[in-house]
């Protein structure tokens, strides 16, 4: 059983935080943040805590796909790299995380036809907080087959969840993409 919740919600705190953001969902606490039409964004922004691992791999995947974007952290410093295991992943997948250097929300320069892609529905409220009401948010996770809200930081976790999560990324980025 533990082996189940690590591999698939990265810790027993994670699984307790899929099952909270999953009954919000169902009582439709996220509705206006899911599958939010990205026909008329000019630019997708996608959104994470430190910028190292989610958001750089959707960048790399829609720009792979045609799509403008770019990507930013939270909670980040600026000019990091990409996690070394995002990378290999990217790799895997024929992208290159190889020129990503992080940015802080702060630090970003947003557009007025941007789609915000973030990846947590916590994630809403902090970036409103940080930036502003005015831009378009969507979470990631509701553009998957299966749609779900929150979409866990794989940095810290088990290599199964790290590659789980990255692979719902992808998902979601198809999913945006459409």
């Amino acid at each position: 059983m533990n082996r189940l919740v690590y591999e698939r919600f990265g810790s027993r705190k994670g699984l307790l935080r899929f099952c909270y953001h999953w009954a919000l969902a169902r009582l439709g606490a996220y509705r206006a943040f899911s599958r939010v039409d990205a026909v008329n964004c000019q630019r997708l922004v996608f959104v994470c805590s430190g910028n190292i691992c989610r958001s750089p791999l959707a960048e790399a995947y829609a720009r792979s796909l045609g799509r403008e974007a770019a990507s930013c952290g939270l909670n980040c410093g600026s000019d990091f790299p990409a996690d070394p295991r995002a990378m290999e992943f990217a790799a895997n997948q024929g992208l290159s995380l190889a020129d990503h250097k992080t940015v802080n929300v702060k630090d970003f320069s947003f557009h007025s036809d941007d789609l915000i892609v973030v990846m947590e529905p916590g994630q809403i409220t902090e970036f409103q907080q940080k930036i502003g009401k005015e831009y378009k948010l969507a979470l990631a996770g509701t553009y998957c087959g299966n749609p779900v809200p929150y979409i866990h930081d794989p940095f810290n976790c088990s290599d199964e969840f790290f590659t789980y999560c990255e692979k719902s990324v992808m998902e979601s980025v198809r999913g945006v993409c459409a």
